[in-house]
């Protein structure tokens, strides 16, 4: 075991009782679900994943993320509840993860950015695939199969991935506003949800998230949402290559959240550092 998982199980009896104590909603944050012939922190292989959601559907009551929010506004709940989600909007969600969540009767909702599903850019973390040739994003077709699959929805992440704290007041209002239209007019759908890229957020973000219509928007802090949740700044946990099953149960019984809670605190001051006085800009 390494050192993360060590200090995991040594805070497991204080917080699995705690998880069923005060239930709540711990919505899951994945991103890829492929083989790469590299180690990538945000790619679970599919037997992976396949395994977590094993244990999910074990231990925990899976909901959509909708319905999850909804139990919550309802007041106190009487199970520990899991939502699944996807950032980014890859293909290999339609291609590898769909089939296993189907399976195993799992709905998921899929945050996706309008310019990547346009084809003309992707995620710089991937660029160097898009270079050799292969396709790394959903296009809009693929996407609006994805979601006619049942139990899935579609999300906004923004028009182009940037760092929102980072752009001016306009930037910001049309990455949110024109994400959440373009999406829409593609599927014919509405779009609830929003996601922010790289959970930089701060109050003018959750402001234009509620200006421009959206049911509720997630971040990267983490932790689970319980009754009177913030609902501009939903928490999630967010599941790694690293995650075997030990690991999986213990992110299900909120053992990493204490450590996760530090390096979000983090985050954000660094978020906050490198914004001031850099609005204007947009993510390299």
């Amino acid at each position: 075991m390494d050192i993360r998982t060590i200090l995991a199980c040594a805070a497991r009896p204080l917080t699995a009782p705690a998880e069923r104590a005060l239930a709540g909603l711990r919505v899951l944050m994945y991103h890829r679900i492929t083989t790469l012939p590299h180690y990538d922190q945000l790619v679970v292989p599919p037997e992976r994943f396949a395994q977590q959601l094993a244990v999910l559907t074990r231990r925990r009551r899976v909901v959509s993320l909708a319905d999850g929010l909804r139990a919550l506004r309802a007041g106190a709940l009487r199970e520990p509840l899991v939502a699944v989600t996807f950032d980014d909007g890859y293909l290999d969600n339609l291609e590898e993860a769909a089939p296993i969540l189907q399976r195993h009767g799992v709905p998921a909702t899929v945050f996706v950015t309008a310019d990547f599903c346009d084809q003309r850019t992707v995620h710089p973390r991937y660029a160097h695939a898009a270079t050799g040739g292969g396709q790394v994003h959903l296009n809009w077709q693929q996407l609006r199969r994805l979601a006619d699959v049942p139990g899935f929805e579609i999300g906004s992440h923004t028009l182009s991935h940037p760092y929102l704290q980072r752009l001016s007041d306009e930037q910001a209002r049309k990455e949110v506003q024109l994400s959440r239209d373009r999406i829409a007019q593609e599927l014919g759908k509405p779009v609830r949800f929003f996601c922010y890229p790289s959970g930089d957020m701060g109050q003018r973000e959750r402001e234009l998230v509620a200006a421009a219509g959206y049911d509720a928007a997630v971040s990267v802090a983490p932790g689970r949402n319980r009754p009177g949740f913030d609902r501009w700044a939903i928490r999630r946990t967010e599941v790694t290559a690293r995650d075997d099953e030990r690991a999986f149960a213990l992110k299900l019984d909120g053992a990493f959240d204490p450590m996760h809670a530090l390096l979000h605190v983090r985050r954000q001051r660094r978020f906050a550092r490198l914004s001031a006085g850099q609005r204007g800009g947009t993510r390299p």
